[in-house]
């Protein structure tokens, strides 16, 4: 399975919200400083090894919110190490 690549302009972006699970991987929900023409302007990046879990781009904050919502539930089995929510 091929997962979406985020480009490099996410990772100098803010992370909104993040979980840390116990096994050393995460889900991060991140506010992009410069957004896409077409709006994009969230992602949630992932390093889980859940195979419903993937990254994702997106033009509201509703929409990524919702996304890493699921992804968290989807690794709901593990153990949550550490959560910040600052939004």
């Amino acid at each position: 399975m091929h997962y979406m690549t985020l480009p490099k302009r996410v990772f100098n972006s803010p992370v909104v919200e993040y979980i840390n699970f116990d096994d050393g991987t995460s889900v991060n929900l991140i506010r992009l400083i410069k957004p896409y023409a077409d709006g994009r302007a969230y992602a949630v990046y992932e390093t889980t090894t859940n195979p419903f879990c993937s990254n994702g781009m997106f033009k509201s904050y509703e929409k990524a919110k919702e996304k890493f919502d699921l992804m968290v539930r989807n690794n709901g089995h593990l153990t949550i190490r550490s959560n910040n929510n600052e939004t």
